[in-house]
């Protein structure tokens, strides 16, 4: 797993960071956005067309527990959800706590490798003989 950060000021750097990000050949299912307030996240992952840190990234009983934690821990735990550190999440939360935005990059060779095995072991991708040809 490997997780690239931008920290951003405002709306045009994102985009910014992101068209950086998309030129060094990651595809946006890979780019997430992160604001302190959800609704800033949401509207700017639909403006840039970029992810935002769910339960595919952060597993069933982590976005389970985070409906009981504070803005500060959710934030916290999304980010540590995409490879980054305790310490690095907590010093990331207080910038976002001042208005910034957080612009990552996550790909999980994990993942990768699962979606390759599933396409590989896929019943359509298994040969079929001709009907009435010679075998």
């Amino acid at each position: 797993m490997r997780t690239m950060i931008k920290l951003v000021d405002h709306v045009e750097q994102a985009i910014r960071a992101i068209r950086e990000f998309r030129e060094q050949g990651h595809p946006l299912s890979e780019i997430y956005v992160l604001a302190h307030d959800s609704e800033r996240t949401e509207e700017l992952s639909k403006l840039t067309d970029t992810n935002t840190i769910g339960l595919i990234e952060e597993g069933m009983a982590t976005a389970f527990a985070n409906l009981f934690r504070s803005r500060g821990e959710q934030l916290r735990s999304k980010m540590e959800s995409l490879g980054i550190s305790a310490g690095e999440a907590e010093r990331y939360e207080a910038e976002l706590d001042q208005g910034r935005v957080l612009v990552l990059v996550w790909h999980d060779e994990n993942k990768e490798r699962e979606e390759a095995e599933r396409r590989r072991k896929r019943p359509e991708d298994a040969y079929v003989p001709p009907i009435g040809g010679v075998y």
